[in-house]
């Protein structure tokens, strides 16, 4: 399984897509911003940090599961 080349994408593209909204605050300053923010960046960005965790959690999950079968054969 490539589960840590998956992770590396999903970890590359928050890291991008932070940094461009970084970007897009400086100019881009007013209540629709914050209402975006609050109603869909943030809430997006916190389920990528959450998927990105559990992806963490399935590796360590696999990498013990490979060794368990790899002992018994």
């Amino acid at each position: 399984m490539r589960v840590g080349a998956m992770r590396s994408q999903i970890y590359d593209a928050q890291k991008t897509a932070r940094a461009r909204w970084e970007q897009v605050q400086m100019v881009w300053d007013d209540s629709i911003r914050r209402e975006f923010a609050e109603a869909t960046w943030e809430p997006l960005d916190q389920m990528v940090s959450d998927a990105l965790r559990a992806i963490d959690q399935l590796g360590t999950l696999f990498n013990q599961v490979r060794r368990d079968c790899e002992g018994e054969g």
